[in-house]
């Protein structure tokens, strides 16, 4: 478990030895403060790269609100722990100097009872209000229920949870991504032909890896001559990854696009270019480091983004609104809007 937080202006006071109510006078340039006083102050908030509240109240009232994160590593989508991190440290930039801080903690998506396990030690230690992203459906619905019995304030990452009302959700409409995957391989053959759909075996427990091949075969029928080939289930591993794809590009003379699940196209962006298939269009998710020269040189023809670090960013500020000021006016479902990148457009996506 680790605490994300920033110098309160009590830890300031304490550091340099001079009073919040000086420290509080310095900021606002009231008072009689003597030079070499307000020397020490200012030298000491650049020191600490202090930015002074913009929520006066709780400024003048030196409040802490603490906010637990409990998310989980994945072999199949490492990107996403990384880029939520980021989002996370920016709220913490962002309202730290309010008071706020973050415990954060992550399990191994193959061992999800580990989420139950860190939220009973935050709430051990005081803690009532939650990020959560999860990767097993019975086990978050378990926390969920355990949150709900004690009025904590939750605010679901990623992964709704289905005929759940009581807590916010701040992630994508998954069905309609694998719809909109579809209209661009659909309209990106337009002589039609075969696709390959590799997925990851999370799928057994990942209701949005579900929606978008949902999604996918709802819209692609709108494309009678593409024809979408028996789902390759179960593929994780690198080796397995380029394997099932090398051997339906050499069996199936008719394939024309690839719709990755497994969240690994940089894998699939390797066998084509081993291949020499280039020709192959290639859709998938997400956007990380290792793909990005698929996609500048169109190995990778497109893949649909989601903004990981503002929605992680969006779920804190909601949650810290609703600790300073009550009710949150937020809808309690946030869907991020969809970005397609491509190569033309991907310079614009740092």
């Amino acid at each position: 478990m680790e605490e994300l937080s920033r110098m309160t202006l009590e830890d300031i006071s304490k550091e340099i030895g001079i009073s919040r109510t000086t420290i509080y006078k310095v900021l606002k340039n009231k008072g009689n403060v003597s030079e070499e006083t307000c020397r020490i102050v200012n030298e000491a908030l650049e020191r600490y790269h202090y930015v002074q509240n913009r929520n006066a109240r709780n400024l003048a009232m030196n409040r802490h609100y603490t906010i637990g994160y409990v998310g989980f590593r994945s072999k199949s989508a490492n990107y996403f722990s990384t880029e939520v991190g980021k989002g996370l440290k920016r709220a913490v930039k962002e309202f730290g100097d309010d008071g706020l801080s973050l415990l954060t903690s992550e399990f191994d998506v193959e061992n999800p009872r580990e989420q139950l396990s860190a939220v009973e030690e935050m709430l051990k230690q005081g803690v009532t209000s939650f990020v959560l992203a999860y990767s097993h459906e019975e086990v978050i619905r378990e926390i969920l229920e355990k949150l709900k019995a004690r009025d904590c304030l939750v605010v679901l990452l990623s992964r709704d949870v289905e005929k759940w009302e009581d807590s916010y959700y701040v992630g994508v409409d998954y069905y309609r991504s694998g719809r909109l995957a579809a209209e661009l391989l659909g309209k990106m053959l337009p002589d039609g032909g075969k696709v390959f759909v590799p997925v990851t075996p999370e799928y057994q427990t990942n209701r949005d890896v579900v929606s978008r091949i949902r999604g996918f075969q709802d819209k692609i029928g709108e494309y009678p001559e593409v024809e979408v080939l028996p789902v390759a289930y179960g593929l994780m591993e690198e080796k397995d990854i380029y394997e099932a794809t090398e051997g339906c590009i050499r069996s199936e003379k008719e394939l024309k696009g690839i719709y990755d699940l497994t969240y690994r196209p940089d894998v699939i962006g390797r066998v084509l270019n081993d291949l020499g298939r280039k020709d192959i269009r290639l859709v998938g998710f997400d956007l990380f480091d290792e793909i990005r020269g698929y996609v500048q040189d169109s190995t990778i023809d497109a893949v649909i983004y989601q903004d990981l670090n503002q929605q992680a960013y969006l779920a804190v500020k909601i949650l810290f609104d609703e600790m300073c000021y009550g009710k949150c006016k937020e809808e309690k479902k946030r869907y991020s809007k969809l970005e397609v990148i491509m190569q033309e457009n991907i310079q614009d996506f740092k």
